[in-house]
């Protein structure tokens, strides 16, 4: 069939998210022409990695329905007569999670004069501070029209006299919940993939199934999955069972998610930390040359580190930092270079005393005395496969090691460095650019040592960390581990995501945070507990196939 698509974008930071580039791709096959119309600036480097006929570029003025609306006067009512269909879509869904011909086609050839993937039933509805009542109607990410209802009147006249609203409540009331309705007015049938309006909803925040609603979703194979189920359910942890459903029934590269989820929500959710854990049987050494900053208080010490760096690194430059000065005489010509620091200054303010020696590397690493063997398990052995990997993969900032059994199980107060930590974040960040979420448990490395990009991490090294602690010496523990505890966030902040790296088949990071959130049950006698199997396979956080996996990858 000759099929139309008009596909807009919009992305707040100018950029292209890698999701984009591959659901154009694969629409390629439904469609004869795509219109690709963009609310943002695209670059033409951008602009080639995406697959299009057409394209518009405009201003965010009236969101997507004047988007659409300009894009059909581009191609001109006449034209868009001569296609079968007419779709209008947007890029805030993943997908497509399924295969999507098979829907295109059975819609197509249902009695629907027009149709969409998801509907929403009539109900009430917070707009702008007021209490509005929506008729039922198709969720406007995708809608598509039949050519008997591009051929009427009414459509044209519909788009033609759509309006750039500045207020999105406008666009909300007057085009995405009123389309619908405009045309069954005109005598048209709609119809969807998945009809919600009678689905049970006693156990959702509310009737749309396109956020709340994702395993129903998931059930009845529904190819697009919204951005905004992510950021809604984020903190719940059936979403971690979500995205395992998405990653065990389709073929869809789950990166993808990945990827856009750390930038456009927060980098460390639950069901991000899998992903993030580093899968060494998949990657090759590198002999990148990178530059290491150790900082010791004993002679004796060296000998064995240097060793280490020797066994598992290949070219490395490292830059000691210490108060004793016989390591000048003893060590000066077995590394970079030594450099005197104050007797007791902590590691931290040491490594950035010297972080200008490191920034023309492309990868670093920082090391501490503090847990050194846990460090070489989790990132010396390792090192030139972590190296490789973040050297090809230029969006990594940071490579921290993997919360220990022991560090998981015992309690760490992290709400009285909270203050420290606004502090510096607000010192980075004064325009309020990014928001830092306070959280029990934040994501660091547990051995205090770990790789970085100096790119990633060059706003709070600027910090002048010393002076902070000179007017408070006494808070010099608290403000080093505030410190520590930004550097993923920071990096973040700064474009860059992180990787752990950890000998584990659960990140501590999980099991830590679900410790901590779940209080230890006690029970008095035996009881048996009548669990639906659904339950069960929920009872750890976990579904049945990734304890299988475990089993699986134990007996290897």
């Amino acid at each position: 069939m000759n099929r139309l698509l008009l596909y807009v974008h919009f992305n707040k930071e100018d950029s292209l998210s890698t999701h984009v580039i591959f659901q154009l791709q694969a629409l390629r096959t439904t469609y004869s022409k795509i219109i690709l119309i963009s609310n943002s600036h695209l670059d033409q480097v951008s602009l080639d990695k995406l697959s299009y006929d057409n394209f518009l570029q405009r201003n965010n003025k009236g969101f997507d329905f004047a988007a659409w609306a300009d894009g059909m006067k581009m191609v001109g009512f006449d034209e868009l007569k001569e296609f079968d269909s007419v779709t209008i879509m947007n890029d805030t869904t993943f997908g497509p999670i399924f295969d999507f011909a098979p829907v295109v086609d059975r819609m197509d050839s249902s009695e629907s004069d027009f149709w969409g993937i998801t509907n929403n039933r009539a109900h009430s509805a917070d707009i702008g501070g007021q209490l509005r009542p929506l008729k039922e109607h198709i969720q406007s990410y995708f809608i598509a029209f039949q050519q008997r209802v591009v051929a009427h009147p009414s459509f044209q006249y519909f788009w033609e006299n759509v309006q750039s609203y500045d207020d999105v409540n406008q666009v909300i009331l007057n085009y995405e919940t009123a389309v619908t309705d405009y045309f069954i007015q005109e005598g048209f049938k709609y119809g969807v993939q998945f009809d919600t309006v009678s689905e049970d909803i006693s156990d959702m925040q509310n009737s749309d199934f396109s956020i709340f609603g994702i395993k129903k979703l998931l059930a009845y194979r529904v190819p697009f999955v919204k951005i905004k189920a992510f950021i809604h359910n984020a903190e719940k942890s059936e979403i971690s069972t979500i995205f395992d459903e998405i990653v065990s029934s389709s073929d869809y590269p789950s990166h993808l998610i990945v990827d856009h989820m750390t930038f456009v929500d927060y980098p460390d959710r639950d069901y991000l930390l899998p992903p993030k854990t580093l899968d060494f049987s998949s990657l090759k050494g590198s002999r990148t040359r990178v530059g290491i900053h150790l900082h010791i208080s004993c002679v004796d010490e060296i000998e064995s580190f240097l060793s280490s760096f020797n066994q598992y690194l290949g070219d490395y430059d490292l830059y000691l930092t210490t108060s004793l000065g016989e390591v000048v005489a003893t060590f000066g010509e077995k590394v970079k270079e030594v450099i005197l620091v104050d007797r007791g200054l902590n590691p931290i303010l040491a490594w950035q005393k010297i972080q200008d020696r490191l920034v023309g590397y492309q990868i670093a690493g920082h090391f501490e005395v503090v847990s050194f063997n846990d460090a070489i398990d989790s990132l010396l052995k390792p090192a030139k496969k972590i190296v490789a990997y973040a050297t090809k993969n230029k969006k990594i900032g940071l490579v921290v090691s993997d919360l220990t059994v022991s560090i998981r199980t015992e309690s760490i107060d992290e709400d009285s460095m909270w203050p420290y930590m606004a502090q510096l974040w607000n010192m980075i960040y004064p325009h309020n650019e990014k928001n830092l979420k306070k959280q029990d448990i934040y994501v660091k490395s547990a051995t205090a040592s770990f790789w970085y990009r100096p790119k990633a991490l060059e706003k709070i090294l600027s910090i002048n960390l010393s002076a902070l602690v000179a007017q408070d010496p006494s808070a010099a523990e608290a403000i080093t581990h505030s410190f520590s505890n930004l550097l993923t966030y920071v990096a973040w902040a700064n474009g860059f995501d992180f990787r752990i790296s950890q000998p584990h088949l659960l990140t501590g990071f999980e099991v830590k945070r679900r410790f901590e959130s779940h209080p230890p049950l006690t029970v008095e006698e035996p009881v048996i507990l009548p669990l639906k199997p659904s339950t069960a396979r929920r009872l750890i956080g976990y579904p049945i196939r990734r304890l299988k996996s475990i089993v699986k990858k134990l007996k290897s």
